[in-house]
């Protein structure tokens, strides 16, 4: 296959053989910085959100970039699309956002649908106003097309700043 392919036999080869540990070194198993950047840019944008902090998953759950490797309904994971257990590789093609839930339950599935995604998502939808309240505690400030503001910081609030 080709090296910018999702998936690839286990020694690159297509032989099967080398040592694992030869093979974990050639196949990182997770994504590095410069690839989860990637993933998260080619994610779809939250409609009216700041699209560096807010994405939707492949089951069009929204999430936020702060919320990496947790449990919550606004918590994400990168995913392998094809599983690294079966030849896929840790690359940009082969990597998704997925809430964290949808990604457990995805698991080792090399092909799931997005109805049954979307089955294993949280049920809670957040309003926009909910969002806001989420974004100002997390990040102290809420961006959004035509609005904006922000908390005052201690030394402001006191006059020291």
């Amino acid at each position: 296959m080709a090296p910018s392919s999702p998936r690839r036999d286990l020694d690159g080869e297509g032989t099967g053989g080398g040592s694992s540990a030869a093979r974990e070194k050639e196949r990182p198993r997770s994504f590095d910085e410069k690839t989860r950047s990637a993933c998260w840019r080619k994610a779809a944008v939250v409609m009216g959100r700041h699209p560096e902090r807010w994405r939707q998953d492949a089951a069009g759950n929204v999430v936020c970039r702060r919320f990496w490797s947790c449990h919550g309904c606004l918590c994400y994971e990168y995913d392998h699309i094809v599983p690294f257990s079966k030849g896929g590789e840790s690359t940009v093609d082969n990597c998704q956002i997925l809430q964290t839930r949808v990604n457990r339950s995805k698991s080792d599935k090399a092909w799931i649908e997005q109805a049954e995604m979307q089955g294993f998502s949280c049920d809670i939808k957040f309003t926009d106003k909910e969002l806001d309240v989420i974004e100002m505690a997390v990040y102290g400030d809420v961006i959004r097309p035509g609005k904006q503001c922000r908390c005052r910081t201690v030394a402001e609030m006191l006059g020291k700043s």
